[in-house]
């Protein structure tokens, strides 16, 4: 149980530090690449404007494309198909300059072919040119940045490593704090499952002692109570049989919570289950006027099991079956052997109260108590579906659960835990 919290608790954690870590580099990735291209348009644009006020002056535009400074100068004119210096000038680049031109777009990236090997990226800027009032053309000025768009993937490349880097480092981290925050949880869990068990166990000697002084009271002063008397003490005796029924349910939960259930199995035949639980609740069940009735194998059947466990099993769901019916109504216990998937099945079926459809999913939570149609009177700790989910999980078994409010219960188990048939 608190392997899966810490399991969870480490995800969450470090689902929380590599989302914050992811968020950050990607925050600095696009700032750096974003001032990076910002500074390259900035200088290019100065670049241009500059041309084009030298230009406005003195009439000349030194340009062309230099290798050596990578920055080309070229002036076009209002309408973009003009180019001066048009040898100088790849066709893909004053073709691309007359499109950005048509489109508005004054600066930007662009990519060029300048031979079979060769396609540098460039960042580009125009600005008009105007002589006495009139615009004549644009000056444009282009800078390739290859190495500049290297460098961005390289920051990328590094922040991606640091990234990982940092993932693996928040996973310890969280493994670190998820591990811390399970100790005091874990420390306070023992500590609770250690005093129901050593207080279930300090009472069932009291508890063994008052039921054999109520039988010894019963036995010697029977013929000299009267009938309140005697109702007071079959009171008292129901008392102490729930509180017995109570202890057993509070240490198979701390069993099931130490995982022991189903950890002593044995083969044994089902017959040593059902010859005594039979006649028992057939018992039972006359004295409440309720009706019961039951389906067993034709064929020999042996289970491989903790048969105690098997038997609180049967007897939980039974009793529940008992206590929320009333005079009358049927309870039907069917079992029943699934050769083909080696399954040791029962079902009980009861035509009472039923479980309300918002109550079902809830009915096997420790001390929960369907409030609705069914009274505190009828006893019970709200702990025994509980402990017959855990046993249930204990043996990797399954329960299903059919009910119809006002018309009855269903409980169907199985269990692979046949061992052989026949």
């Amino acid at each position: 149980m608190f392997k899966t919290l810490q399991r969870k608790l480490t995800f969450t954690y470090s689902l929380c530090f590599f989302l914050t870590l992811a968020v950050l580099f990607i925050i600095l990735f696009f700032v750096f690449k974003n001032f990076i291209y910002q500074s390259v348009v900035w200088q290019v644009d100065d670049i241009a404007h500059d041309q084009a006020s030298e230009y406005a002056e003195t009439q000349r535009l030194e340009g062309g494309v230099f290798k050596h400074s990578l920055q080309l100068f070229a002036f076009l004119s209002n309408n973009g198909k003009d180019v001066v210096y048009r040898g100088a000038l790849p066709d893909d680049l004053r073709h691309n300059l007359t499109d950005k031109l048509r489109d508005g777009q004054n600066t930007g990236l662009m990519n060029i072919q300048l031979s079979r090997h060769e396609k540098p990226l460039l960042i580009y800027a125009m600005e008009p040119v105007r002589e006495e009032g009139r615009q004549i053309g644009y000056i444009v000025v282009a800078k390739e940045v290859n190495r500049t768009h290297e460098q961005i993937e390289l920051w990328f490349r590094t922040l991606f490593a640091l990234g990982l880097g940092a993932a693996g480092l928040s996973i310890i981290i969280a493994h670190f704090l998820a591990r811390r925050a399970v100790l005091p949880v874990k420390r306070n869990y023992e500590r609770q499952r250690a005093f129901v068990a050593d207080a279930s166990h300090e009472m069932r000697t009291p508890l063994s002692v008052f039921s054999a002084s109520l039988e010894f009271f019963e036995a010697e002063e029977k013929d000299r109570l009267s009938e309140s008397s005697k109702e007071t003490l079959r009171d008292l005796k129901d008392e102490v049989s729930e509180m017995n029924t109570l202890i057993d349910h509070l240490l198979a939960l701390a069993r099931a919570d130490r995982d022991t259930l189903a950890s002593k199995k044995s083969d044994f035949p089902l017959d040593q289950l059902t010859q005594s639980i039979i006649p028992y609740y057939s018992q039972k069940a006359g004295g409440a006027q309720k009706k019961f009735s039951f389906t067993l194998p034709a064929k020999t059947v042996f289970l491989n099991a903790n048969p105690i466990e098997i038997r609180q099993l049967l007897t939980i769901f039974l009793d529940n079956a008992l206590k929320y019916t009333q005079r009358h109504d049927l309870i039907a216990l069917k079992i029943w052997a699934d050769e083909k998937k080696q399954q040791f099945c029962f079902s009980v079926e009861d035509s009472g109260v039923g479980i309300p459809e918002e109550d079902q999913k809830h009915i096997f939570e420790r001390f929960y108590r369907v409030e609705k149609g069914r009274a505190r009177q009828s006893g019970g700790s709200g702990l025994g579906l509980s402990i017959a989910h855990e046993i249930i999980k204990a043996y990797n078994g399954r329960i299903d659960l059919r009910s119809v409010p006002d018309k009855g219960t269903t409980f169907q188990v199985m269990l692979p835990i046949l061992k052989t048939f026949g």
